[in-house]
């Protein structure tokens, strides 16, 4: 194989691996790289968690002691009870990454329905630190 067709050859899978990276936009135009846009974690990581006193968002804390929020896609009423909460994958799949949805199963009722619920992200520790102790987990 000669060295252009070797070169060319490894040009177009550099450029497919580019492609397939994930990048987002934030509200002021400037694209955020992959680290820094979608974070993830592992359901089973689930140390602890906190509903917010609207019901709205529920904040989980995972192995590594990093908190992440989940937002409520409708209603979720007996979220603010919970004294447990389980994951209902949806597709399978175990990780949680920014953006993605799932199915949130709240513990203590036999007749509860799951919620649908967004990871809207990661918070960042003057995050954290602005939350109501109430709704730290």
């Amino acid at each position: 194989m000669s060295a252009r067709l070797t070169f060319s050859v490894f040009l177009c899978a550099l450029g497919a691996l580019a492609a397939c990276a994930p990048v987002s936009t934030s509200a002021d135009g400037t694209t955020a790289t992959a680290a820094n846009a979608r974070k993830c974690f592992f359901q089973d990581d689930v140390r602890s968690f906190r509903a917010s006193a609207d019901g709205r968002n529920v904040y989980v804390r995972e192995l590594d002691k990093t908190i992440y929020r989940l937002e409520a896609a409708g209603a979720c009423p007996e979220l603010s009870d919970a004294l447990a909460i389980g994951f209902a994958p949806m597709g399978g799949m175990n990780s949680l990454c920014t953006g993605d949805y799932t199915r949130l199963v709240v513990g203590g009722s036999p007749s509860s329905m799951p919620c649908s619920v967004r990871m809207a992200g990661a918070l960042t520790e003057a995050e954290v630190a602005a939350l109501p102790a109430r709704d730290r987990p």
